[in-house]
């Protein structure tokens, strides 16, 4: 806006100083053309008869009138033909003058066959006049004059109105230009502080048209745009950015997964393939020569066997079950004729560690699940109880029946209660809160991730619970529809 200020001064200022220094020559100028034209059109009147006479009288003096000068046209007598309205005596006494005095103050600007053109002061006037002198066509003389003086007053004017119209035009520039900029300055100011609010990721930031919708509105619409579509691009990266994070961190997690479970496996097999190798190497040197020792390496080597043949069992049926190949086949079964076979086949172990079994339900309990699925977990459960049972050596196996058709079953033993930090933990694969004893009772690591797998397969609930005196794996299943339950037992 200073700017604007300042460039309308100075431009003022010099058309001033140009004014000061030029108008009078370029009046002068100006005048000489004038005169020049004024004899010019005197002589084509004078030569078609328009000149002379009471009838062009007026049309003659408004003539004159038109050019500002004085004029004078006497025969070769000095008789006056033609006046303008000036005193044609006074003209005719500075004629008489510029003819026939000898005064050194003119000065010749331009002279030609027909007339001369120069400056002079007469006697009677103290002004600086411009006169032509000069013969028409039909040999009458023509004396022309002006007033040159009168330059410097109409400079003087000039100058002062130049400088009346600098400080109106500053003062109204200053005044319309604070209101015209105000009016374009502000939607650029807003547009502005909107592009740094989009630097700052804050895309709520919006522009609003004006009134009169004008470039800076278009502008300002193109910004909204902008806007709109990086604030599009961005969610949309920061989407992906976020899906390659759980990516990479699935895959990380994975890769630790493989790299922790081939740990594990190998972990598990070391130790029975290396009793095997070692016993088989001294039945084959001949270590033990008596019968009950040579049995006694191999019953060791079929333990060992069986070992690894369960855990291989296990881990191909939580493979199958994790990469969702186990097909499921739903029937009506007895739970407790299942229970009672898996008791039986572990009966050896509960008299090889002296465990007091019972099971408080022996009425028949259908249930519809797959058969299969649902004897791995309750063998694993069994087989859980059989290797952490402590305090008493109590195994008790019982049902609780729910009023969501449902029958709870329950595999207690008295063996020490799992710390909380390993609660959740102990469903992971060759996850063992007690390592200590995992050789001693030959667990593989995996029976328990069985039952997750199983039971998140079956959609059924499953869980374990520290009780008093030791600790109680659950699971839940569904009643067949036409079991009734004998609330006696």
């Amino acid at each position: 806006m200073g700017l604007l200020v300042a460039t309308i001064f100075v431009a003022l200022v010099i058309v001033s100083i140009l004014s000061a220094c030029f108008l009078g020559d370029y009046y002068i100028f100006q005048k000489r053309k004038d005169l020049r034209d004024i004899y010019d059109d005197l002589s084509v009147r004078c030569i078609d008869g328009t000149l002379y006479g009471p009838d062009n009288k007026a049309e003659t003096a408004a003539y004159f009138d038109m050019y500002s000068v004085a004029c004078l046209i006497t025969g070769a007598d000095g008789e006056p033909l033609v006046s303008s309205n000036t005193d044609s005596t006074v003209l005719l006494n500075q004629l008489n003058y510029a003819m026939f005095s000898n005064d050194q103050s003119i000065e010749i600007i331009k002279k030609t066959d027909s007339y001369q053109i120069f400056t002079q002061v007469f006697p009677d006037s103290s002004e600086d006049y411009l006169v032509l002198l000069g013969l028409l066509p039909d040999g009458n003389i023509l004396f022309v004059r002006t007033t040159v003086s009168a330059l410097n007053h109409m400079t003087s004017i000039t100058n002062r109105f130049f400088i009346i119209m600098a400080v109106v035009a500053i003062i109204f520039t200053t005044v319309i230009g604070h209101i015209v900029m105000a009016r374009f300055t502000s939607p650029l100011i807003n547009l502005i502080d909107i592009t740094k609010r989009i630097s700052n990721f804050d895309f709520e930031a919006r522009y609003k048209p004006q009134h009169i919708y004008n470039e800076i509105d278009d502008l300002g619409e193109h910004i909204n745009e902008m806007s709109t579509t990086l604030k599009r691009a961005i969610s949309q990266l920061r989407v992906a950015n976020e899906s390659l994070k759980h990516d990479l961190e699935v895959r990380e997690e994975t890769e630790n997964m493989r790299k922790e479970f081939v740990s594990n496996v190998s972990h598990e097999l070391k130790t029975p393939i290396a009793l095997i190798q070692g016993y088989a190497e001294g039945l084959q040197e001949g270590i033990m020569e008596d019968e009950n020792s040579r049995q006694i390496y191999l019953d060791i080597i079929l333990d060992e066997a069986n070992k690894m043949n369960r855990l291989v069992r296990e881990m191909l049926i939580l493979n199958q079950l994790e990469a969702g190949q186990m097909s499921i086949d739903l029937v009506d079964f007895d739970v407790t004729e299942m229970i009672d076979s898996i008791v039986d086949s572990n009966k050896i172990n509960f008299e090889a560690q002296s465990i007091t079994y019972t099971f408080n339900n022996k009425c028949e309990c259908y249930i519809h699940a797959d058969e299969f699925l649902v004897e791995q977990v309750i063998t694993n459960f069994i087989s859980n109880a059989i290797h952490y049972v402590m305090n008493g050596n109590i195994i008790n196996v019982s049902y609780d029946f729910t009023k969501k058709g449902k029958v709870r079953i329950s595999v207690f033993n008295s063996g020490n209660n799992i710390a909380k930090k390993d609660i959740k933990r102990i469903w992971e694969k060759f996850y063992k809160a007690d390592k200590a004893r995992s050789r001693e009772y030959g667990g593989s690591g995996i029976g328990l991730s069985v039952v997750k797998a199983t039971m998140e397969l079956l959609h059924e609930k499953y869980g374990v619970e520290n009780v008093p005196d030791g600790v109680e794996f659950w699971c839940e299943f569904s009643l067949a529809k036409d079991t009734k339950i004998n609330k006696n037992s």
